[in-house]
């Protein structure tokens, strides 16, 4: 709906004088909100004069340039560059914006057409077309990059690590100058891989380490494992750990020695040959079970008289 100069008047009047809302005014005229409190905000900066009705005023190039680089470059905000400068609608510099991107940085462009030949459009599809498919495979290469080095990641226990997943993807952001968007996009699409939100992924690399404060703690049971040949476990780190006045848990030099890759060399297992009964247990041809039920006593006799050859074997049950 279009605006007469005693229709802005009026409104701004309403505001001003009479204390009308901006959702009052907006009803009775059939505007929007934010036109109204536009509106109401340029008469109040700059007077009634900005709002009469001027057909042959123009906007020069080197006020649109101005006005957009305060917006693009200097990152203020739209609607208070549009207020500073008194133009009139508030679409009008969002419209000069976005005609400048699309241009390719170019205030105004130049009116009229001019003549292609078929050779031309015919050229400018082929290379819309190359771009397009170099684009997709470049996006596809990456997609296969990603989803290989997430797969790659050595995580512990069978469980995902966020911190190395987070590493993971900031490195593939340095690496393939992609966005986070994709990455993310990219791993959660896929069931196989672990997953992670783009919350949880800043979350992770701005956090502290809380064992920060256990450095020397850290340092004392590197000091006593490597001292030991690496031959201490938890349990008597721990004690010597006491040994030397310094009071903790358990539970945390474990955890801090999980943390560190600190594993306790094992000695070797002594060697056992036997792997189980496989055929079932043969019976004994050397000795005669008796039964005495006078006594309720069970004992063996010694049989070691055959009767013919390979009727009884024998061998060497020891290691």
């Amino acid at each position: 709906m279009k605006l007469s100069y005693e229709d802005k008047i009026e409104i701004y009047h309403l505001w001003k004088e009479q204390y009308w809302g901006y959702k009052r005014i907006s009803k009775k005229f059939n505007l929007s909100y934010s036109s109204v409190e536009y509106l109401v905000k340029l008469i109040d900066i700059h007077g009634k004069s900005i709002v009469q009705r001027d057909k042959n005023k123009k906007y020069t190039a080197e006020f649109k340039k101005a006005a957009i680089d305060r917006v693009v470059f200097k990152h203020e905000c739209i609607w208070q560059v549009s207020l500073s400068l008194g133009i009139i609608s508030k679409g009008l510099l969002n419209s000069w914006i976005k005609s400048f991107k699309e241009n390719g940085g170019i205030i105004e462009k130049k009116r009229g057409r001019y003549a292609k030949n078929k050779t031309e459009k015919e050229e400018i599809r082929i290379s819309e077309k190359n771009s397009r498919a170099s684009k997709e495979k470049s996006c596809f290469t990456d997609r296969e990059r990603i989803l290989k080095k997430i797969r790659c990641l050595n995580h512990r226990a069978g469980k995902e690590r966020a911190e190395e997943i987070a590493e993971a993807i900031t490195v593939l952001r340095q690496e393939l100058k992609c966005s986070l968007v994709f990455i993310l996009k990219t791993i959660n699409a896929v069931s196989d891989v672990p997953h992670m939100t783009r919350s949880t992924y800043y979350y992770t690399i701005r956090k502290t380490d809380k064992d920060d404060k256990n450095k020397e703690l850290i340092k004392k049971i590197k000091e006593i494992y490597n001292g030991h040949k690496q031959r201490y476990g938890y349990r008597r780190i721990t004690l010597e750990l006491s040994r030397q006045g310094i009071t903790v848990n358990h539970k945390k030099v474990q955890r801090l020695m999980q943390k560190y890759d600190l594993k306790a060399i094992s000695p070797k297992r002594k060697y056992r040959s036997y792997k189980g009964d496989f055929n079932g247990t043969v019976k004994n041809q050397l000795l005669k079970k008796i039964i005495d039920k006078d006594n309720c006593n069970t004992y063996y006799e010694r049989k070691f008289t055959t009767t013919k050859v390979n009727q009884i074997w024998a061998t060497d049950v020891s290691e």
